[in-house]
């Protein structure tokens, strides 16, 4: 009876000793299990991959957002939950906090609670904390301290918010770019193993290529010769024309001297210089006497040599310096820079001597030519050229009235020469 009541109590001893085996064998497989399905927050802290975010967390984010009156009456059912979250979602309890209490213009609270989600983020992965919904935080504080007119913190937050913009952009860029060569690195092999198929028919096309590249370059480095010849004749042409009439617009086309544009032009620039360096200017102007009954007489031809001899005599006559013009017709006029009237006088007389000495019997037996002189100094006149030529025309018309052949000058009323 005492053994039988022994061998119960062993037997029984037995059965609860290996009941307890078991039930921890079982408790650490399950432990063990729970350790590979679900990371320790250990564990999470100290990863570089971003933690789990529940989905509520997620949507009620979004609601504080867009429907803050909402949001608070669903807060209290994720406030019993939150004990078992993860920094990360504690980090956005934070904002969603921030959130409802920045709706009713409690700017300080809302600081409170940001401050709180920053003291997380050396637990948080910089690749979670540059998303959105994290870097909301950063702008949230800005518009916050902006409300206090903390302005200093809220362009830092500010910064700091786009700086973390910039990173998650340029990680979107890097994953979508993974993402393509991925897809397309399948596409590069077969379209690799096309090319080193073609390769060879390639190099044989690229030789004939090069052989009908090199004719074809011959050909036209001798087109580009040939136009370059043309192009240089056609610019010199241009050149010469382009001085032909450059010339034309400046010279009488009988006698090759300064026509009467010139003549103002010059005229200008002398009566300037004159007045500045208070020098002498003087104007001669000639006519040929009785010029119509040459032409009558003799000739048109006849008459034009008898131009352009009195042109070749004036050049004779006047200095470097002197300016020589034909006006039109039987009429020439010469500028004498810093020259005084008795000097004019004394020229213009010159002038008419070898004009009535000249022999032209070659052209006519009795073919004698003189001319009528008019002078004028700028001293005697207004101070502008148009004044000085009409004093000067006076004087010429006087000289002809008072019997041709004669150089008259302009002393404020007309008078004739000695």
């Amino acid at each position: 009876m005492n053994n039988a009541i022994v061998l119960k109590l062993i037997l029984l001893f037995l059965i609860f000793f290996s009941g307890k085996l078991f039930a921890e064998e079982q408790l650490n497989k399950a432990a063990t299990l729970s350790d590979i399905a679900q990371p320790t927050q250990s564990n999470l802290l100290n990863s570089d991959e971003p933690l789990p975010i529940d989905a509520k967390l997620i949507s009620l984010l979004e609601l504080s957002e867009n429907d803050p009156i909402s949001a608070e009456k669903i807060l209290p059912n994720i406030v019993d939950i939150s004990d078992n979250f993860n920094v990360a979602e504690k980090y956005l309890m934070f904002i969603i906090r921030a959130n409802l209490v920045s709706e009713n213009n409690e700017a300080h609270k809302a600081i409170n609670w940001l401050k709180k989600a920053l003291l997380l983020e050396d637990k948080i992965a910089h690749v979670q904390l540059i998303q959105p919904q994290f870097n909301q935080l950063h702008l949230n504080l800005a518009k916050s301290y902006a409300q206090i007119s903390q302005f200093k913190l809220a362009y830092e937050q500010k910064n700091l918010y786009l700086d973390k913009y910039r990173d998650y952009r340029k990680l979107l860029r890097e994953e979508r770019l993974i993402k393509l060569n991925a897809k397309y690195e399948t596409d590069l092999k077969v379209k690799a193993n096309e090319l080193l198929k073609t390769e060879h028919e390639y190099q044989t096309l690229q030789l004939a290529e090069a052989a009908k590249e090199a004719k074809t370059q011959h050909r036209n480095i001798v087109i580009l010769i040939i136009t370059a010849i043309i192009f240089i004749a056609l610019l010199v042409r241009q050149l010469k024309i382009r001085a032909t009439l450059k010339r034309i617009s400046k010279r009488d086309s009988l006698t090759q001297l300064f026509n009467r544009r010139t003549l103002f032009k010059q005229g200008e620039i002398h009566i300037e210089s004159a007045l500045k360096h208070q020098h002498d200017l003087s104007v001669i102007l000639l006519d040929i006497d009785y010029f119509k009954q040459v032409n009558d007489h003799y000739g048109h031809n006849v008459g034009d040599e008898v131009i352009k001899a009195i042109a070749n005599l004036g050049g004779e006559t006047i200095r470097p310096r002197d300016i020589l013009t034909r006006l039109g017709g039987e009429e020439f006029a010469v500028i004498l820079p810093e020259t005084s009237h008795e000097q004019a006088k004394a020229i213009a007389e010159r002038f008419r001597e070898k004009v009535e000495q000249y022999d032209l019997s070659h052209f006519g037996e009795n073919l004698k030519i003189t001319v009528s002189i008019g002078v004028a100094n700028l001293a005697q006149t207004q101070q502008n050229f148009d004044a000085l030529l009409t004093a000067a025309d006076e004087a010429m018309y006087l000289a002809k009235n008072a019997g041709r052949n004669q150089v008259c000058s302009y002393l404020g009323a007309v008078e004739l020469s000695v």
